[in-house]
């Protein structure tokens, strides 16, 4: 399963785009690879991070004003493991869950 890219996430973890997972959000979340490098800006710079459905996933949202779908935000799932992530799938969406808070952006 080879890497397509690699950030740095806000944690410090390292989170990879693997060639599967690429052609997984190229198939059901086209919208989402139109500007790949706002993937790499929620990893780095989210604006909250939450809980995922399972134990070991993450769902990292980072709001847009201009998209392919108008103002949204664009949620990346990543699952961690053996302290590194990878990405799941990642998709643009108008409601944030805001249950099972991890860290949140501060206004500084």
């Amino acid at each position: 399963m080879g890497s397509v890219w690699e950030v740095i996430a806000y944690d410090g973890r390292r989170v990879r785009l693997t060639e599967s997972q690429k052609r997984h959000i190229s198939f059901f979340h086209p919208e989402a690879l139109v500007r790949e490098e706002r993937l790499k800006e929620t990893l780095a710079k989210p604006d909250l991070v939450v809980r995922g459905g399972q134990s070991t996933t993450r769902v990292l949202y980072r709001h847009y004003e201009a998209t392919p779908v108008t103002s949204k935000h664009l949620a990346v799932v990543v699952r961690a493991l053996n302290g590194e992530g990878f990405i799941v799938t990642s998709y643009f969406t108008d409601k944030v869950r805001r249950t099972g808070v991890v860290w949140k952006k501060t206004d500084s």
